[in-house]
């Protein structure tokens, strides 16, 4: 009986910690499909597909998932097959960046986020020119850019309000 008592509250502690962990996962919607830090890569892949997305590994750590019919493009990245990085632009229309930039600390915030830090990072070398700042609330940020890259002998504006979850390598 003692023995079946102990088998009884080792499950109790260990289902509690696993819903514990469950719900503090560190997530992040790309269009109908939510993905989360640690999530094995096969997962991510199938969620990604059967939200009708794209997913296209470019690599064993990096993956581009793409959304054709809203011309969306997320970025994940993996390690050990986990998914450590997980990064999605908000700006879909530059008409509306003040908006979009509201709407993204929103979401950090209604995420959880309290105490964060602010870094101005930006970068000028002869092919870029931009203008960076960082928002990191432990593992959520956000990262403003705005500038110009030349790419091919191309110039192309760079602007984005991007969301980001976990450390990109």
């Amino acid at each position: 009986m003692k023995c079946l008592k102990r088998v009884l509250l080792l499950l109790c502690l260990c289902s509690s910690t696993a819903f514990a962990q469950a719900g503090n996962r560190v997530g992040l919607e790309l269009g109908t499909a939510t993905v989360w830090l640690g999530m094995d890569k096969v997962v991510a892949k199938q969620r990604v597909e059967a939200a009708g997305m794209v997913f296209n590994s470019t690599d064993s750590t990096h993956a581009i998932v793409l959304d054709t019919p809203t011309a969306r493009v997320f970025t994940l990245e993996f390690e050990h097959e986990k998914l450590t990085f997980a990064q999605r632009n908000w700006l879909r229309d530059e008409s509306k960046a003040l908006p979009t930039v509201i709407d993204a600390l929103t979401a950090l915030i209604d995420q959880g986020a309290t105490n964060c830090t602010i870094e101005h990072a930006p970068m000028s070398s002869p092919y870029a020119k931009l203008n960076r700042v960082f928002i990191s609330c432990g593992q959520r940020g956000i990262l403003l850019t705005y500038g110009s890259e030349n790419l091919a002998g191309q110039r192309y504006t760079d602007n984005a309000v991007s969301e980001r979850i976990g450390t990109a390598h």
